[in-house]
Protein backbone atom coordinates (compact mmCIF):
# COMPACT_ATOMS: atom_id res chain seq x y z
CA UNK A 1 0.00 0.00 0.00
CA UNK A 2 1.37 3.20 -1.44
CA UNK A 3 0.56 6.19 1.19
CA UNK A 4 1.06 9.77 -0.81
CA UNK A 5 -0.73 13.30 -0.93
CA UNK A 6 -3.58 11.94 -2.24
CA UNK A 7 -4.49 9.50 0.12
CA UNK A 8 -8.16 9.23 1.50
CA UNK A 9 -8.41 8.20 5.08
CA UNK A 10 -11.00 6.37 6.95
CA UNK A 11 -10.86 4.62 10.57
CA UNK A 12 -12.32 3.83 13.33
CA UNK A 13 -12.36 5.47 16.99
CA UNK A 14 -12.86 3.40 20.02
CA UNK A 15 -11.54 2.65 23.45
CA UNK A 16 -9.66 0.18 23.34
CA UNK A 17 -9.14 -0.32 19.85
CA UNK A 18 -6.61 -2.70 19.33
CA UNK A 19 -9.29 -5.68 19.12
CA UNK A 20 -10.74 -4.52 15.82
CA UNK A 21 -11.13 -6.37 12.91
CA UNK A 22 -12.48 -3.59 10.83
CA UNK A 23 -8.56 -2.52 9.84
CA UNK A 24 -7.86 -5.61 7.70
CA UNK A 25 -11.37 -5.95 6.54
CA UNK A 26 -10.92 -2.51 5.42
CA UNK A 27 -7.58 -2.03 3.98
CA UNK A 28 -7.57 -5.62 2.04
CA UNK A 29 -10.80 -4.34 0.21
CA UNK A 30 -8.91 -0.93 -0.55
CA UNK A 31 -5.65 -3.23 -1.58
CA UNK A 32 -8.17 -5.58 -3.54
CA UNK A 33 -9.83 -2.74 -5.44
CA UNK A 34 -7.19 -0.18 -6.27
CA UNK A 35 -8.69 2.44 -4.03
CA UNK A 36 -5.98 5.08 -2.91
CA UNK A 37 -7.83 4.43 1.06
CA UNK A 38 -6.06 4.04 4.03
CA UNK A 39 -8.17 2.41 6.89
CA UNK A 40 -6.52 3.21 10.42
CA UNK A 41 -8.07 2.00 13.76
CA UNK A 42 -7.70 5.07 16.38
CA UNK A 43 -7.89 4.95 20.37
CA UNK A 44 -9.45 7.62 22.02
CA UNK A 45 -10.64 7.86 25.22
CA UNK A 46 -13.90 9.13 25.86
CA UNK A 47 -12.79 12.90 27.05
CA UNK A 48 -10.88 13.01 23.50
CA UNK A 49 -13.97 12.34 21.43
CA UNK A 50 -15.21 15.64 20.71
CA UNK A 51 -11.79 16.88 19.78
CA UNK A 52 -11.05 13.54 17.96
CA UNK A 53 -14.35 14.58 15.75
CA UNK A 54 -13.37 17.82 15.50
CA UNK A 55 -10.18 16.13 13.59
CA UNK A 56 -12.56 14.92 10.80
CA UNK A 57 -13.28 17.91 9.62
CA UNK A 58 -9.43 19.36 9.93
CA UNK A 59 -8.09 16.62 8.34
CA UNK A 60 -10.15 16.29 5.94
CA UNK A 61 -11.01 12.47 6.80
CA UNK A 62 -13.60 11.00 4.97
CA UNK A 63 -15.15 8.85 7.46
CA UNK A 64 -14.69 6.73 10.53
CA UNK A 65 -16.38 4.35 12.38
CA UNK A 66 -17.42 4.40 16.24
CA UNK A 67 -17.55 1.15 18.53
CA UNK A 68 -17.66 1.08 22.38
CA UNK A 69 -17.86 3.34 24.04
CA UNK A 70 -18.62 6.18 21.47
CA UNK A 71 -21.76 5.20 19.45
CA UNK A 72 -24.21 7.16 21.68
CA UNK A 73 -21.56 10.05 22.64
CA UNK A 74 -20.70 10.95 19.39
CA UNK A 75 -24.41 12.35 18.01
CA UNK A 76 -23.60 15.12 20.13
CA UNK A 77 -20.82 16.53 18.32
CA UNK A 78 -22.51 15.83 14.38
CA UNK A 79 -23.81 18.00 12.20
CA UNK A 80 -27.08 16.01 11.63
CA UNK A 81 -27.98 11.91 11.67
CA UNK A 82 -30.23 9.87 9.56
CA UNK A 83 -33.49 8.83 10.58
CA UNK A 84 -32.61 5.20 11.68
CA UNK A 85 -29.62 6.11 13.59
CA UNK A 86 -31.63 9.08 15.58
CA UNK A 87 -34.30 6.02 16.54
CA UNK A 88 -31.42 4.09 17.41
CA UNK A 89 -29.91 6.28 19.18
CA UNK A 90 -26.34 5.87 17.95
CA UNK A 91 -24.18 5.91 15.29
CA UNK A 92 -21.38 3.89 13.90
CA UNK A 93 -20.73 5.53 10.70
CA UNK A 94 -19.53 9.28 10.32
CA UNK A 95 -19.00 10.36 6.68
CA UNK A 96 -17.57 13.95 5.95
CA UNK A 97 -19.69 15.92 3.23
CA UNK A 98 -17.50 18.91 2.67
CA UNK A 99 -16.87 19.31 6.62
CA UNK A 100 -20.47 18.38 7.11
CA UNK A 101 -20.35 15.61 9.88
CA UNK A 102 -23.22 12.94 9.12
CA UNK A 103 -24.21 9.96 11.32
CA UNK A 104 -25.57 6.76 10.35
CA UNK A 105 -25.95 3.27 11.87
CA UNK A 106 -25.23 0.61 10.28
CA UNK A 107 -25.12 -2.22 12.60
CA UNK A 108 -28.69 -3.47 12.34
CA UNK A 109 -28.79 -2.94 8.11
CA UNK A 110 -25.77 -5.07 8.49
CA UNK A 111 -27.58 -8.21 10.50
CA UNK A 112 -30.66 -7.84 8.06
CA UNK A 113 -28.39 -8.12 5.16
CA UNK A 114 -26.70 -11.01 6.60
CA UNK A 115 -30.22 -12.57 7.46
CA UNK A 116 -31.21 -11.98 3.55
CA UNK A 117 -28.07 -13.08 1.96
CA UNK A 118 -26.76 -15.85 4.58
CA UNK A 119 -30.11 -17.80 5.81
CA UNK A 120 -32.90 -16.72 3.29
CA UNK A 121 -34.66 -15.03 5.86
CA UNK A 122 -36.81 -12.19 5.77
CA UNK A 123 -38.16 -10.66 9.70
CA UNK A 124 -41.64 -10.48 7.64
CA UNK A 125 -44.62 -11.49 9.84
CA UNK A 126 -42.18 -13.38 12.00
CA UNK A 127 -41.75 -14.03 15.82
CA UNK A 128 -38.12 -13.45 17.05
CA UNK A 129 -36.46 -13.96 20.85
CA UNK A 130 -33.97 -11.47 21.65
CA UNK A 131 -31.29 -12.32 24.54
CA UNK A 132 -29.98 -8.85 26.03
CA UNK A 133 -31.26 -5.25 25.84
CA UNK A 134 -27.76 -3.51 25.35
CA UNK A 135 -26.50 -1.63 22.60
CA UNK A 136 -25.94 -3.97 20.17
CA UNK A 137 -29.88 -5.13 20.82
CA UNK A 138 -30.99 -1.21 19.78
CA UNK A 139 -29.85 -1.55 16.55
CA UNK A 140 -30.92 -4.99 15.83
CA UNK A 141 -34.28 -4.26 17.62
CA UNK A 142 -35.03 -1.30 14.87
CA UNK A 143 -34.07 -2.66 11.81
CA UNK A 144 -36.27 -6.14 12.59
CA UNK A 145 -39.37 -3.89 13.26
CA UNK A 146 -38.56 -1.47 10.34
CA UNK A 147 -38.76 -4.87 8.61
CA UNK A 148 -41.92 -6.00 9.67
CA UNK A 149 -41.52 -8.10 12.22
CA UNK A 150 -44.81 -9.44 14.01
CA UNK A 151 -43.25 -9.79 17.56
CA UNK A 152 -40.44 -9.06 19.21
CA UNK A 153 -39.33 -10.73 22.94
CA UNK A 154 -36.46 -9.49 24.45
CA UNK A 155 -35.06 -11.60 27.28
CA UNK A 156 -32.66 -10.11 29.79
CA UNK A 157 -31.12 -11.36 33.33
CA UNK A 158 -32.36 -8.02 34.44
CA UNK A 159 -36.09 -8.30 33.92
CA UNK A 160 -36.77 -4.28 34.92
CA UNK A 161 -34.14 -3.66 31.81
CA UNK A 162 -35.99 -5.30 29.43
CA UNK A 163 -39.17 -4.13 30.06
CA UNK A 164 -37.85 -0.60 29.90
CA UNK A 165 -36.02 -1.66 26.82
CA UNK A 166 -39.23 -2.70 24.79
CA UNK A 167 -41.74 -0.22 26.31
CA UNK A 168 -38.77 2.85 24.36
CA UNK A 169 -39.72 1.16 21.21
CA UNK A 170 -43.59 -0.20 21.80
CA UNK A 171 -44.87 3.60 20.85
CA UNK A 172 -42.54 4.24 17.78
CA UNK A 173 -43.64 0.83 16.26
CA UNK A 174 -47.12 0.51 17.26
CA UNK A 175 -47.69 -2.68 14.60
CA UNK A 176 -45.33 -4.82 16.39
CA UNK A 177 -46.48 -7.02 19.50
CA UNK A 178 -43.11 -6.54 21.83
CA UNK A 179 -42.89 -7.88 25.50
CA UNK A 180 -39.93 -8.73 27.97
CA UNK A 181 -39.35 -11.64 29.60
CA UNK A 182 -36.79 -12.28 32.63
CA UNK A 183 -33.96 -14.75 31.63
CA UNK A 184 -35.19 -18.30 32.69
CA UNK A 185 -35.98 -21.13 31.54
CA UNK A 186 -39.85 -21.13 32.74
CA UNK A 187 -40.60 -17.90 31.24
CA UNK A 188 -38.83 -18.90 27.66
CA UNK A 189 -40.48 -21.79 27.27
CA UNK A 190 -44.15 -20.63 26.46
CA UNK A 191 -42.24 -18.13 23.98
CA UNK A 192 -40.16 -20.00 22.25
CA UNK A 193 -43.20 -22.91 21.13
CA UNK A 194 -44.11 -20.04 17.87
CA UNK A 195 -40.46 -18.32 17.59
CA UNK A 196 -38.71 -18.12 14.31
CA UNK A 197 -35.55 -16.56 14.97
CA UNK A 198 -33.43 -16.67 18.42
CA UNK A 199 -30.99 -13.80 18.52
CA UNK A 200 -27.84 -13.53 21.25
CA UNK A 201 -26.93 -10.14 21.12
CA UNK A 202 -24.87 -10.54 24.44
CA UNK A 203 -21.41 -11.18 24.68
CA UNK A 204 -22.13 -14.73 26.79
CA UNK A 205 -20.12 -17.02 24.84
CA UNK A 206 -16.91 -14.77 23.69
CA UNK A 207 -15.10 -16.99 27.05
CA UNK A 208 -16.92 -20.64 26.58
CA UNK A 209 -20.12 -19.54 28.41
CA UNK A 210 -23.08 -20.85 27.43
CA UNK A 211 -26.75 -19.43 27.90
CA UNK A 212 -28.23 -22.67 28.25
CA UNK A 213 -31.60 -21.97 26.44
CA UNK A 214 -34.22 -24.61 26.51
CA UNK A 215 -33.76 -25.12 22.89
CA UNK A 216 -36.29 -27.99 23.08
CA UNK A 217 -38.53 -26.25 23.34
CA UNK A 218 -38.36 -24.28 19.84
CA UNK A 219 -40.36 -25.73 16.37
CA UNK A 220 -37.60 -27.29 14.17
CA UNK A 221 -37.53 -24.48 11.31
CA UNK A 222 -36.59 -21.99 14.17
CA UNK A 223 -32.61 -20.25 13.13
CA UNK A 224 -30.50 -19.44 16.31
CA UNK A 225 -27.98 -16.09 15.52
CA UNK A 226 -25.30 -15.54 17.51
CA UNK A 227 -23.80 -12.09 17.14
CA UNK A 228 -20.05 -12.91 18.53
CA UNK A 229 -18.00 -14.18 15.76
CA UNK A 230 -14.79 -14.69 17.79
CA UNK A 231 -15.24 -18.08 18.78
CA UNK A 232 -17.42 -18.84 14.99
CA UNK A 233 -19.03 -21.56 17.04
CA UNK A 234 -20.07 -20.38 20.51
CA UNK A 235 -21.58 -22.59 23.39
CA UNK A 236 -25.10 -21.50 22.22
CA UNK A 237 -24.49 -22.42 18.55
CA UNK A 238 -23.29 -26.18 19.66
CA UNK A 239 -25.77 -26.66 21.34
CA UNK A 240 -28.52 -25.62 18.53
CA UNK A 241 -26.13 -27.76 15.60
CA UNK A 242 -26.97 -30.97 18.18
CA UNK A 243 -30.72 -30.27 18.45
CA UNK A 244 -30.61 -30.35 14.71
CA UNK A 245 -31.27 -26.08 14.64
CA UNK A 246 -29.83 -23.90 11.97
CA UNK A 247 -26.99 -21.48 13.21
CA UNK A 248 -25.38 -18.48 11.99
CA UNK A 249 -22.34 -16.65 14.14
CA UNK A 250 -22.09 -13.07 13.94
CA UNK A 251 -19.27 -12.70 11.40
CA UNK A 252 -21.59 -12.29 8.33
CA UNK A 253 -23.67 -9.30 10.50
CA UNK A 254 -19.83 -7.71 11.21
CA UNK A 255 -19.08 -8.00 7.45
CA UNK A 256 -22.24 -6.74 5.92
CA UNK A 257 -22.18 -3.64 8.30
CA UNK A 258 -18.70 -2.65 7.35
CA UNK A 259 -19.89 -3.35 3.81
CA UNK A 260 -22.36 -0.53 4.27
CA UNK A 261 -19.97 1.86 5.65
CA UNK A 262 -18.24 1.21 2.94
CA UNK A 263 -20.25 1.90 0.27
CA UNK A 264 -21.52 5.42 2.51
CA UNK A 265 -17.78 6.53 2.04
CA UNK A 266 -16.77 5.63 -1.48
CA UNK A 267 -19.89 5.02 -3.16
CA UNK A 268 -18.87 1.76 -4.16
CA UNK A 269 -20.48 -1.76 -3.65
CA UNK A 270 -17.86 -3.45 -1.12
CA UNK A 271 -16.77 -7.13 -2.48
CA UNK A 272 -18.53 -9.05 0.83
CA UNK A 273 -16.90 -12.74 -0.33
CA UNK A 274 -13.39 -11.21 0.33
CA UNK A 275 -14.46 -9.58 3.20
CA UNK A 276 -15.57 -12.40 4.60
CA UNK A 277 -13.33 -14.78 3.32
CA UNK A 278 -10.22 -12.17 4.91
CA UNK A 279 -12.11 -12.16 8.04
CA UNK A 280 -12.60 -15.75 8.16
CA UNK A 281 -9.38 -16.64 7.52
CA UNK A 282 -8.49 -14.37 10.54
CA UNK A 283 -10.42 -16.12 13.46
CA UNK A 284 -9.07 -19.71 12.52
CA UNK A 285 -6.10 -18.78 12.91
Amino acid sequence: MNIDANTKITGILGHPIHHSLSPLMHNTVFKHLGLNYVYLPFDVKPGDLKDSINAIRCMNIVGVNLTIPHKERVIAYLDRIDTEAELIGAVNTVKNIDSELVGFNTDGKGFLESLKNDLGFSPKGKRILMVGAGGAARGILVSLALGGAKKISVANRTYNRAEKFTGEFSDRFPSVNFSALPLENNALKNCLGDTDLVINTTSVGMNGDSLKLPLNYLPNSAIIYDIVYNPLKTPLLREAEEAGLTTHNGLGMLVFQGALSFKIWTDIDAPVKLMKETLAKRLFV
